[in-house]
């Protein structure tokens, strides 16, 4: 999924995480790979957001998806594995002011 202004700035109120900008040289190749989404990186690995459909969790709840893993101790690659839930679910809805959505 792709995020918008609003929504990354939700994740930055949460949990201080950036996602990858989108003029990084990395991104065409996680586009072809993966589809159009807000990637993240961890020590884990690659991380993209989607949609919860759960009428129990308020505001906008997104599942944190694990699409990569780390191939290197050092970091500098990653290949696919399938996709699998962290267990974290994440509000989307941002809840201070923000700067316009994408």
């Amino acid at each position: 999924m792709k995020l918008s202004d609003n929504q990354i700035a939700a994740v930055r109120e949460t949990v201080g995480a950036e996602p990858i900008p989108e003029d990084n040289p990395a991104m065409e190749p996680l586009k072809e790979n993966f589809g159009d989404h807000t990637f993240y990186v961890d020590n884990t690995g690659l991380l993209v957001l989607e949609p919860v459909d759960d009428p129990a969790q308020p505001g906008e709840p997104a599942a944190v998806i694990h699409i990569a893993a780390w191939t290197d101790e050092e970091r500098k690659q990653l290949a696919p594995i399938e996709p699998k839930a962290s267990g974290a679910v994440l509000d989307l809805a941002p809840t201070g002011p923000t700067n316009g959505a994408a």
